[in-house]
């Protein structure tokens, strides 16, 4: 596949907004509003018969007064109207329109055959179809982002990203901010009628801006092609699904939703697995495999050692560990020895896990203990859990926690993966959501997203951590 051929519709430099009002509660004043206000870099053109000025900018009667080549036009009109707009484009030749209205086969017969003569016209006219029913491209390059993403990020990245959905592209945007998961492109695709998964598969396996991919589906239209799309795709960079529609009930929601047929979980789970992709149970989940998979390339697994404050943390270390098929192996005795002299006399434990005795430890200690156990020839990734919430509790009356603390442990897993290729991984268990803490959960959180940045994957519990990294060894594994 030749990549090049979506650059105008997924880097669009003129953009038509078909629909356009002054009305931001209106579809089209929302969308018009939205895109200004998150800076869209190319050149705008609200389409409205009305003509005159809209929000600031020239507006045009039709689609066809407009000067120039458009690159992509956006519906904001109603369904029974996109046949009509969609004609009028594919005489001023612009390369692709989203149809963001609803209306369509999702709601029956009549709705189908309308989806139906929309998509005969794009063909007609060469012109690529994205929708209807979605929230289209979420474009950070060019600052084009999707109807409620008035801040998504503008920061470009390596996945590229399918959805279904249009409320799970937007959540799956904002997870990734909080995670240091950034987009090339996010594509909501929902009927896809035109432009469809196993397509866009094929588009990301063969784009250079993207380096791993993620997907949200409910159904697909031709079940071989989509499943040769994904092998292929998975056969070059990591993809990681999301299946909606597993259950009976679930089923039901997702033909009343994109008119998708979902499948049964069975079948789906083995042919994800045969395709060489990883499945992701929820969205959240989907996020994290994301964010590993950017900080860890290569990573096959082996021995984890664990460092953790307190008796519980070290039992559910090693109870997950097991769960998802790591060893925690015993380390030497000089290993043991050289820990011990690091550690508080009281309530420690030398060896792996070592028990640092305190939910958060000095970089004098943690420090020291990661580079003892990352010279074990058995261990070949480390875990470190870190409590910050009763750190930072107190740390919030004394004047907070000073940025050093994360630089210095940071520095110090950059230098032991550099120099013995044993990688770190980050448990910041949340063990508070009172609203008057709100301030300690925030530092969490940052320290989070300074982590990530430094190629340090960061997870909400141990059972995330394992299994995550479980299903990122496996996609490696020879």
């Amino acid at each position: 596949m030749d990549a090049s051929a979506y650059e105008r519709i997924f880097y669009p430099r003129r953009l038509a907004v078909i629909g356009a009002s002054d009305n931001i509660l209106k579809f089209g004043g929302m969308f018009l509003h939205t895109i200004k206000s998150h800076g869209y870099e190319g050149e705008i053109f609200p389409v409205n018969p009305k003509g005159g000025t809209i929000q600031g900018l020239k507006a045009y009667a039709t689609i066809e007064d407009v000067p120039g080549l458009v690159d992509l036009a956006v519906l904001t009109v109603p369904a029974e109207q996109t046949p009509a707009m969609a004609e009028a484009c594919g005489r001023k030749g612009v390369a692709g329109i989203e149809a963001l209205t609803a209306g369509f086969r999702e709601v029956g017969p009549a709705g189908a055959a309308l989806e139906q003569e929309l998509l005969a016209i794009c063909h007609k006219h060469g012109m690529r179809l994205i929708g209807p029913n979605g929230f289209g491209v979420y474009s950070p390059t060019v600052g084009l982002t999707l109807m409620p993403g008035v801040d998504f990020s503008r920061r470009p990245g390596p996945v590229g990203f399918i959805s279904q959905s249009g409320g799970g592209a937007c959540d799956a945007a904002y997870l990734g901010r909080s995670r240091g998961v950034y987009y090339s492109v996010m594509v909501s695709i929902g009927n896809g009628t035109d432009i469809e998964s196993a397509e866009l598969l094929r588009y990301f396996a063969a784009d250079d801006r993207t380096k791993i991919v993620g997907m949200y589906l409910e159904g697909v239209r031709d079940g071989r092609e989509f499943f040769d799309a994904l092998r292929l795709c998975a056969s070059v960079k990591p993809v990681v699904v999301l299946k909606g529609g597993l259950s009976d009930q679930g089923e039901r929601g997702t033909v009343g939703h994109t008119g998708s047929l979902a499948g049964t979980r069975a079948g789906w789970d083995a042919a994800i697995a045969s395709a060489g992709a990883t499945p992701a149970a929820d969205m959240p989940d989907l996020v994290d495999c994301l964010m590993a998979f950017q900080c860890l390339p290569g990573f096959t697994g082996g021995g984890a050692g664990v460092l953790a404050g307190g008796g519980l943390r070290c039992v559910e270390s090693l109870d997950w560990a097991s769960e998802f098929g790591f060893a925690v192996p015993p380390v030497s005795e000089a290993t043991t020895e050289a820990v011990r002299k690091l550690l508080p006399p009281a309530g420690s434990r030398p060896g792996n896990p070592v028990d640092l005795a305190n939910p958060v430890m000095s970089p004098k200690v943690i420090v020291p203990a990661m580079r003892a156990l990352a010279e074990e020839p058995q261990i070949n990734f480390l875990v470190l859990y870190q409590m910050l919430f009763y750190l930072l509790n107190e740390m919030r009356r004394m004047g907070g926690l000073k940025v050093e603390y994360h630089l210095e442990i940071a520095e110090a897993a950059r230098e032991v993966r550099a120099r013995l290729g044993k990688p770190l991984a980050l448990v910041l268990p949340e063990v508070c959501s009172d609203p008057e803490l709100w301030e300690v959960e925030r530092g969490r959180a940052e320290a989070r997203h300074h982590y990530v940045a430094n190629g340090i994957p960061c997870f909400d519990s141990s059972r995330s951590a394992f299994s995550v990294l479980r299903r990122v060894a496996d996609y490696y594994r020879p």
